[in-house]
């Protein structure tokens, strides 16, 4: 089973560019996820929110913040708060070593 990426465009969030975790749908997927941009990029867990469907994790280093979610009936994904080309080309870039590195770690 090897993890991948797939980007998509989110409508009903004013067109929020989000990047889907395929193949990777464990519920604390996003914990193990957290912790590798931690060790990659030195990005820190700044907040978690449990919900009953659903958990996120704020990630942050300076002022770049990317939230991480679980959810029940899709599973991980991630987008950048900052919509600008510049933020999301990084977190693409960065998401790229992250995918390699789960894709190493889950065989």
């Amino acid at each position: 089973m090897n993890i991948r990426l797939v980007k998509y465009i989110n409508k009903h969030e004013r067109d929020r560019i989000e990047f889907q975790f395929v193949n990777f749908d464990y519920i604390d997927g996003n914990e193990l996820v957290a912790k590798l941009f931690g060790q990659k990029f030195e990005m820190i867990m700044a907040e978690k929110i449990d919900g009953i469907w659903y958990s996120i994790i704020k990630l942050r280093k300076g002022r770049t913040q990317y939230d991480l979610i679980w959810h029940e009936d899709v599973g991980n994904y991630i987008y950048s708060v900052q919509q600008d080309d510049d933020s999301i080309i990084t977190l693409e870039h960065r998401l790229e070593v992250i995918v390699n590195e789960l894709n190493i770690l889950v065989k």
